[in-house]
């Protein structure tokens, strides 16, 4: 069954689909491509340089029928449908759920079929154009237990308490349909020295310049139109080493990404998380 639930920036929100009080009658979805080319001067035809994508238009259809309490939830949707907030919708099917960040084109259409049903136009604009999923995670370092019980401690043999997972890189398989930024954070288990995440593919890598100790965090923020380096919660992007480090993406399909330190890179959890970026619901 196909889901639609429209949340705004006070996390208040309603859910359109069959079984629903708003009944999603449709749902058009709407990205246009623009194709940039050139014409060479006595050529045939043009050359094509590249493309970029529109913002994103989503039309929902909405209906309502005249029973006892209908002018109740006519009143909600209109309350939680305000232009003045931003909102997201999320899209849910048995298979999967996807989600887009959009602002209201319009105040909400509201027409009356018959004595029996309310019909509600709502048109919306992702100015982002691609849907996404819930951020996904990637240990590229982390500490695996082994302690099990019962427990027998020999003096020959001793007993290990924990393996940590430390070959300073991992496949990182973006799922979406396009490149995308990701954030990296940093935990130190002990004394830790200048930090970095990198491409080991390309050689492009992000360094912070950084002295930690036990249970700071490094966090490298790397999204369109967001790039960030925080010290334990506070903004420092001075920290970022500018002289070797360049931001990159994950790109679509594998990525083979690492970590490091100047100093006991071993000390260190290392996570990154990101967003898989989608052209359709």
């Amino acid at each position: 069954m196909e889901r639609v639930i429209y949340r705004n920036g006070l996390s208040h929100e309603v859910e359109f689909s069959a079984f629903s009080p708003y009944i999603l009658v449709d749902f058009e979805d709407t990205l246009d491509n623009n194709i940039v080319s050139t014409k060479r001067i006595s050529a045939d035809g043009y050359v094509y340089s590249g493309c970029s994508l529109d913002a994103r238009d989503l039309s929902l259809k909405i209906s309502i029928l005249k029973r006892d309490g209908w002018r109740a939830l006519l009143a909600r949707l209109q309350q939680v449908l305000n232009p003045k907030l931003s909102a997201k919708l999320i899209y849910s099917n048995e298979v999967y759920s996807k989600e887009i960040d959009v602002v209201l084109d319009e105040i909400p259409k509201i027409t009356m079929r018959g004595k029996g049903v309310v019909d509600i136009y709502v048109k919306c604009i992702a100015n982002d154009s691609y849907w996404t999923q819930s951020e996904k995670s990637e240990y590229l370092a982390f500490l695996t237990s082994k302690f099990k019980f019962p427990v027998i401690i020999t003096k020959v043999q001793g007993m290990v308490f924990g393996i940590r997972k430390s070959i300073l890189e991992t496949e990182v398989n973006n799922v979406g349909d396009v490149a995308t930024g990701f954030r990296v954070i940093f935990k130190a288990k002990g004394q830790v020295r200048n930090v970095e995440v990198s491409n080991k593919l390309t050689g492009e890598k992000l360094k912070v310049i950084v002295s930690m100790q036990k249970g700071d965090l490094v966090e490298i923020v790397n999204m369109p139109g967001n790039k960030m380096i925080k010290i334990n919660g506070v903004k420092s992007f001075k920290s970022l080493d500018v002289e070797v480090s360049k931001f990159f993406d994950l790109e679509v399909g594998k990525n083979l990404i690492g970590y490091n330190a100047d100093l006991n890179a071993v000390n260190l959890d290392v996570i990154l998380y990101y967003k898989p970026l989608f052209l359709g619901r």
